[in-house]
């Protein structure tokens, strides 16, 4: 029988996404690095588990192919260290990789990789889950309504606290440096004076549709200058988060011990928002929001949709993103998520 497996068990949005997992009975085996970590979470689920690091790209291979792994979801961050080693993995055992990173290397490998992919019909399917298939769906969603869109703002109300997991990853990540960049006439490219301002004078102002009105938003690098770009075909976009909510996330102080994660009441407590604005050729606008549970809950449940879908099948070879192989109204197949019209309107003066 094919069957998942979810690299990274052991890491707290793993766990999470391992659990959901198990929940709906998919064929799965669990894998991580460490023994101990991965065997725990594997006996409290009742799971088969297998143990190996990225070091040799051969007993990877080995592995994914003696366990009959169709879907490979890697949960492990950062990315900047597992997502090479896997997709050449996963390219050479003719299996889809999958995984959740929010950094934008991940992408840039798989743009890199599409052509040795889609050669041995294999997909890359990176941030199937998390922002990428929550913005990359709400952008998808606002576009339909513009008949020429040449922009797209698009902004993350991100809340609660961050995952151990997560910092690292952003530590690791382009979105930690002090490059902002943005897609202008389809180039990744600083923000500078002659394009919308600094990085420091471009904050953007969005309405996020829970009653808070016009929240002040920050330029920030996020994969979906990719992933949107790739599934819109829009040639500028800018990308922008802001933080709110009970125990709103943020970067903790250095030398300051971070929990695994945060628990299922602050997930519960702690909603997520996305706003959108696009522009068209002649300075007409559509605005639309996306309300949906937690990041953390929204990137297990909808990662492991992703990897159960493409197990049965939804697959197309090559470098693709979630609201291009699965429609735009995959982010409302999660639970708790839906999509909102604001305004289409026509030229502002």
């Amino acid at each position: 029988m094919a069957r998942i497996m979810i690299y990274g068990a052991n890491g707290y949005t793993g766990r999470l996404a391992s659990e959901h997992a198990k929940t709906l009975d998919i064929p799965l085996i669990l894998a991580g690095r460490s023994e101990a970590a991965i065997a725990h979470v594997a006996a409290s689920l009742n799971a088969p588990h297998r143990v190996f690091d990225l070091a040799g790209p051969s007993r990877t291979v080995s592995v994914l192919k003696d366990e009959n792994i169709k879907v490979l979801l890697n949960c492990a961050g950062p990315f900047a260290l597992t997502a090479e080693p896997l997709i050449a993995a996963c390219i050479e055992a003719g299996v889809h990789y999958l995984d959740i990173s929010a950094e934008l290397g991940s992408y840039q490998l798989a743009l890199d990789r599409a052509g040795a992919a889609e050669k041995a019909n294999v997909m890359l399917l990176p941030g199937c889950g998390g922002s990428v298939a929550m913005l990359g769906c709400l952008a998808a969603h606002a576009v339909r309504n513009i008949q020429s869109p040449t922009r797209i703002d698009i902004a993350l109300r991100v809340a609660g606290p961050m995952s151990r997991g997560s910092v690292a990853s952003a530590a690791g990540s382009s979105m930690a440096g002090v490059k902002c960049l943005q897609r202008l006439d389809n180039a990744l490219l600083p923000w500078s004076q002659q394009d919308g301002g600094s990085k420091e004078s471009a904050g953007g102002q969005f309405d996020f549709d829970n009653g808070d009105g016009l929240v002040s938003c920050f330029p920030l690098t996020l994969p979906d200058l990719i992933t949107v770009g790739k599934s819109t075909g829009v040639a500028n976009i800018r990308t922008f988060a802001c933080v709110g909510g009970p125990g709103a996330m943020s970067f903790p102080d250095e030398g300051k011990i971070i929990k695994d994660g945060p628990t299922a009441e602050e997930r519960e407590a702690s909603p997520y928002h996305a706003a959108v604005t696009v522009t068209d050729a002649d300075g007409g606008i559509g605005r639309a929001v996306l309300h949906t549970v937690n990041g953390y809950t929204f990137t297990a449940m909808a990662s492991v949709e992703a990897a159960r879908r493409v197990l049965a099948g939804e697959v197309k070879a090559g470098f693709q993103t979630p609201a291009m192989l699965f429609g735009k109204n995959f982010v409302e197949t999660i639970a708790g998520s839906r999509l909102v019209d604001i305004e289409t309107v026509g030229k502002l003066d």
